[in-house]
């Protein structure tokens, strides 16, 4: 095996943490790397498949997945090009998402601390959901690959991690977890995923144990010094992200509207319980930095017919509010000094603290000593996430108006994560805003973030909120299903800096989530041991 995967062995007690290969190829592509071998038309993947009418396609209905193409690698010669299509999951906090070439996430030990809202941590539910992903996709995806201008291409048959079948001279077909082909100077390379019709069949998926759910994966192309799986003479050369969508069958689970072939249809019933997280505060003369997050829970009862099964929480959902802050003052009304929306997206099945924006301030907010109170307000999960974006869309406008100005990941942290989205339209330039040393178009980035605005696809419009079947309340009957109260007195240096919070008391109401009166205490967080 990779040597790297040694190392995800001691982490995780398993191989195959394909982000650990990542750190190694990066430090082995810098400066004095070749830059030969290039992943062009590394657009994400985004299918629905309905097991109901038998039917899939690209979100406009069209039966396709576009390749893409490997190119430049006379450089290469004689070393191998590694494929790897891998399940994506994230970790204990939303910003850390590995891809796993291998059955091996494990949660590891991990613990809920101080939440009197979550009341379990329930790693196993993660991990089927995990699993049925993989299962997924080495059971339905195949790779073809192919020499564009008709070449042979030098493929060993036999390989141990990757089944291998022959079409021609020029082309082969590969699923596995680590496939190798041969580099030769005249080769260019298409790499084209193909769905396995029989992954249509509802009970070939009900067979397998396949649910209806999202499901996230990553086709990651590598360089390697050989095909034994242990070089560490490695380099990554492109990423694709996955994203395809089984959708219930009709009774399975409550479903937005059939806008006709080829268009998802997702779960109405929202299911993420929330509560605080820890919150930083970087306080300057002409700047406020307020980072908030929060332990979030997309875990709810499974529903089966014969032997379908699904959930609600089987699908990625907003989790969005507005915030207000006030400054308290004795013997008057609080006084609110900023309010936005603030938040993110929660993956299917899976708890932990999901962080939001860095709102930024052009002005000095908190006093030493002056008390201050949070409020989030989670009431409209759809139009709540508009209006977030909405926010960002403005943020970007601002930007805009910068001779020459680029967006990065480090100016916008929240914009990245919507490339986890998989909605109509795909939106554009996600690829650059996922790696630190990369900027995009502010214009390509606007298109897109407009395109998910005007989407009517997702986030589908949420009829009512659940905590277990037995807890449930229709969207629109209250004025909000969770609220987050937090207050605290703030304690800093008079010249500026962090702002510790003194004092903190939290609070949570919800019509049908557990409450729980203000009280004092530590943070909610779920600590994973290394």
């Amino acid at each position: 095996m990779l040597n790297v995967e040694v190392n995800a062995r001691k982490r995780h007690g398993s191989r195959g943490h394909l982000s650990l290969l990542f750190g190694l190829t990066l430090m082995l592509a810098g400066p004095l790397a070749h830059a030969a071998c290039i992943v062009e038309n590394e657009e994400k993947v985004q299918i629905n498949i309905s097991p109901e009418t038998k039917s899939w396609g690209d979100y406009r209905g069209q039966e396709t997945i576009d390749g893409s193409r490997i190119v430049k690698c006379q450089e290469e010669a004689g070393r191998f090009l590694m494929l790897s299509l891998g399940a994506v999951q994230w970790g204990s906090s939303s910003e850390v998402k590995d891809s796993y070439i291998f059955n091996s996430f494990d949660p590891g030990t991990c613990s809920l601390e101080n939440s009197r809202s979550i009341s379990s941590y329930l790693p196993q539910v993660t991990k089927a959901n995990f699993e049925r992903q993989y299962k997924f996709l080495r059971s339905c995806i195949d790779l073809r690959v192919a020499d564009t201008r008709g070449g042979a291409l030098v493929v060993n048959e036999k390989q141990p991690f990757c089944d291998v079948t022959r079409i021609d001279n020029s082309a082969v077909l590969m699923r596995g977890s680590m496939c190798f082909i041969k580099i030769r100077a005249q080769n260019d390379y298409a790499v084209q995923p193909i769905l396995k019709k029989e992954c249509l069949d509802p009970s070939y998926l009900d067979a397998m144990g396949i649910e209806a759910q999202d499901i996230y994966a990553n086709l990651d192309t590598l360089v390697t010094g050989d095909e034994s799986g242990s070089s560490t003479d490695v380099r990554h050369v492109g990423s694709r992200p996955f994203h395809i969508n089984i959708t219930p069958k009709s009774g399975l689970l409550p479903l937005s509207e059939d806008f006709g072939a080829g268009i998802p249809r997702f779960t109405t019933t929202y299911t993420v319980d929330g509560d605080w997280g820890p919150v930083s505060i970087r306080s300057r003369q002409d700047r406020t930095q307020i980072d908030l997050s929060f332990l979030v829970s997309n875990i709810a009862d499974r529903s089966c017919e014969g032997s379908s099964c699904s959930s609600s929480s089987n699908f990625m959902q907003p989790f969005v509010g507005q915030v207000e802050l006030f400054r308290l003052r004795d013997a008057a009304r609080p006084e609110l000094i900023e309010e936005w929306w603030d938040g993110g997206l929660v993956p299917p099945n899976w708890q932990g603290v999901m962080n939001g924006i860095s709102y930024r301030v052009p002005d000095r907010l908190f006093t030493p000593g002056g008390k201050y109170r949070l409020v989030a307000t989670f009431q409209d999960p759809t139009d709540d996430y508009a209006i977030y974006l909405n926010g960002l869309k403005q943020m970007l406008v601002r930007l805009f108006d910068t001779e020459g100005a680029t967006v990065g990941v480090d100016t916008l942290p929240a914009i990245s994560t919507l490339g986890d989205l998989g909605i109509i339209p795909g939106i554009n330039g996600m690829g650059g805003l996922h790696s630190n040393n990369q900027t995009v178009s502010l214009a390509q980035t606007m298109e897109g973030l407009e395109g998910i605005i005007a989407s009517t696809v997702w986030p589908p419009y949420y009829d009512r909120a659940c905590a277990g079947s037995e807890s449930c309340m229709r969207m629109g009957k209250r004025k909000f299903h969770q609220r987050l109260i937090l207050e605290f007195t703030a304690d800093m240096d008079p010249s500026g800096g962090d702002v510790e919070l003194a004092n903190v008391r939290m609070q949570k109401n919800s019509p049908v989530f557990k409450s729980y009166p203000m009280q004092s205490g530590d943070f909610p967080i779920l600590r994973c041991e290394r």
